[in-house]
């Protein structure tokens, strides 16, 4: 006779062969309202452990908007030609769907705003708990919501919180060839002739 318990697989059971995902893109946005996600855990400082940095908006050769992430000396030369332009604090994170991003949070310190600092503020709570963000167009801010006990304990985490490629590397590749570094970078030749123009 058969025994039907050498054939049952179990609830676990994974089809296919064993392989390594491979990340060949970032995104490089906010996490959308529907997205519950986390940030990594990069060291023991929580949020001030990611980068602060000058983002600027511009468009590409296809006339479509771009975030370009300025070295502090491209900022400091180029910044009057290159605005609209932000300080940002690159945050790196996840979704429980094991979607990788990097999301700019941005902030200003001379002049508050709401929707920036309750972005930070919901990117804090991120660093330790399953979180949604979402636009509150009437009080002008985002709202945190926090994920429930119950959904947290059947949620399982695709990294356990630990990043699948490098910080530096999620960087480089939510932001390719757009990391203006050097007065080459097709940005900066498009302000140079700008410049000319005046």
């Amino acid at each position: 006779m058969l025994d039907l318990k050498k054939l049952t697989i179990a609830e676990d059971f994974e089809d296919g062969l064993k392989g390594k995902k491979v990340f060949d893109v970032v995104r490089c946005d906010k996490p959308q309202p529907n997205e519950w996600f986390r940030l990594f855990k990069l060291g023991d400082k929580g949020f001030d452990n990611f980068i602060k940095v000058v983002i600027t908006e511009q468009e590409d050769a296809r006339g479509e908007k771009q975030s370009y992430l300025l070295s502090p000396e491209i900022a400091n030369t180029y910044k009057d030609y290159l605005k609209p332009y932000h300080r940002a604090v690159l945050t790196y994170g996840y979704t429980s769907r094991g979607i990788i991003f990097i999301w700019p949070v941005k902030y200003n310190p001379e002049y508050p705003n709401l929707w920036n600092d309750t972005a930070q503020k919901i990117a804090i709570a991120a660093c330790n708990e399953w979180t949604q963000i979402q636009s509150d167009r009437v009080q002008k801010c985002y709202t945190h919501l926090k994920m429930t006990e119950k959904n947290e304990r059947e949620t399982k985490d695709p990294f356990k919180n630990e990043p699948p490629i490098p910080y530096e590397k999620a960087i480089e590749k939510a932001f390719i060839s757009r990391i203006v570094d050097s007065e080459d970078h097709p940005v900066i030749q498009m302000v140079g002739v700008k410049a000319n123009e005046k």
